[in-house]
C-alpha cells in the first residue's frame, strides 16, 4: 500500500512540475512577443509616427470627414518635409462638389482657400529634406486667410463675402483634386513626409501659431487644445492608405533612457489627470479615486 501511495505521489509531483514548466514557458513566450511589437503597431507609439508618401499619383490618403465644426473657422497646422524638387507638390487638399480646391496647401508657399489663392514662394526658402512648421488660418468673420512658416506670417488675403467651407467634400493627403474626390496627377504628387497635421475649429492667433512652431517637432503642444483640435493626427494615421504611403519614425517617441528616468516618468506625484497636456500613466489612474475614473477613461480613450 505504501509503495502504491508513494508511486502516486511521485506521479502527481511530476505532473505538477511539468504543468509549472509549461506555464512558465508560455509566460516567457508571451512576454517576448509583447516586447517585440514594432513601434508603428504599438498604440502608445503609433501616435508619434510620421507619414511618408511615394512619388506616384496613387500614393495618398483619402477620407470624407464631417466638416460642420470647420465651416466658419479653422486652422490647418502641421510639420512638412519637402523631398521632391519643384513647385505644385500638394500635401493637403479639401475639395467639394462645387469647388475642387476649397482648401489647398503646397509644400513651397502656395495655398488656396475659398477661391482665394496666395503664391508666397518668393517669401520662403524651402530646403529639401528639412522639417518646416506650416500653419494656415481663416474665419468667416475676419474673411482673412493667413499663411505661416515656422511661426512667422508670410502673407494674407481676403476671401469672398458670405463664403463658408462646403460640407460635402473629401480630404486628401499627398495630392490635390482635379475632380470631385479624385483626378490625381503625378506632377502634383507630394512625395514628402508629414507629421502632427491637425485641423482646429478656430482661427488661431499669431501667438498660438508661434508657440507650436517654437516648441518644436516633438512637443505635442497641439494636444492642449482638446476638442478644438477637431481633425486629429492620430485619427489620420488610421485612415486607409493608397499606394506607397508608410508610417515612419520621425524621432519623436519618448524613449526612457534609464531606470531613474523611468521611475520619474511613471511617478504619480505630479501627474495631473485633469490636464490633457500631460500624459497620465496607468499608475496615475490607479491612484485617482473612483469618482474621477470615468472622465479619465474618456481622456484615455480619445
Amino acid at each position: 500500500i505504501q509503495a502504491v501511495v508513494s508511486t502516486q505521489s511521485t506521479g502527481i509531483a511530476q505532473l505538477l512540475a511539468m504543468m509549472f514548466t509549461l506555464s512558465l514557458l508560455f509566460l516567457l513566450g508571451t512576454l517576448s512577443t509583447v516586447q517585440s511589437v514594432d513601434a508603428d503597431k504599438d498604440p502608445l507609439k503609433r501616435r508619434y509616427n510620421g507619414l511618408k508618401f511615394g512619388e506616384t499619383a496613387q500614393d495618398y490618403i483619402l477620407f470624407k470627414p464631417r466638416m460642420e465644426p470647420l465651416q466658419e473657422s479653422y486652422s490647418l497646422c502641421g510639420w512638412v518635409k519637402k523631398i521632391r524638387a519643384g513647385s505644385w507638390k500638394h500635401w493637403f487638399a479639401y475639395g467639394t462638389s462645387s469647388y475642387d480646391e476649397e482648401i489647398l496647401m503646397s509644400d513651397d508657399g502656395i495655398i488656396s482657400t475659398l477661391s482665394t489663392g496666395l503664391d508666397l514662394r518668393s517669401k520662403v526658402t524651402v530646403r529639401l529634406g528639412t522639417w518646416r512648421h506650416v500653419c494656415h488660418t481663416w474665419s468667416f468673420t475676419s474673411r482673412t486667410v493667413r499663411l505661416y512658416y515656422d511661426g512667422v506670417i508670410l502673407g494674407s488675403g481676403t476671401t469672398p463675402s458670405g463664403r463658408k467651407v462646403g460640407l460635402d467634400g473629401y480630404v486628401v493627403l499627398g495630392q490635390e483634386f482635379d475632380s470631385y474626390g479624385g483626378g490625381f496627377h503625378h506632377s502634383q504628387t507630394f512625395g514628402g513626409e508629414l507629421y502632427e497635421v491637425n485641423m482646429f475649429d478656430k482661427e488661431l492667433d499669431p501667438s498660438e501659431v508661434k508657440e507650436m512652431a517654437d516648441k518644436g517637432l516633438c512637443s505635442k503642444v497641439e494636444e492642449k487644445y482638446g476638442r478644438i483640435r477637431y481633425l486629429k493626427w492620430e485619427d489620420m494615421l488610421l485612415e486607409e492608405k493608397s499606394g506607397n504611403v508608410t508610417e515612419v519614425n520621425v524621432g519623436c517617441y519618448p524613449e526612457v533612457k534609464n531606470e531613474d528616468e523611468a521611475e520619474e516618468t511613471n511617478s504619480t506625484e505630479d501627474c495631473d489627470c485633469e490636464q490633457v497636456t500631460k500624459f497620465c500613466h496607468w499608475d496615475c489612474y490607479e491612484e485617482r479615486s473612483s469618482s474621477t475614473r470615468p472622465s479619465l477613461w474618456r481622456w484615455w480613450r480619445n
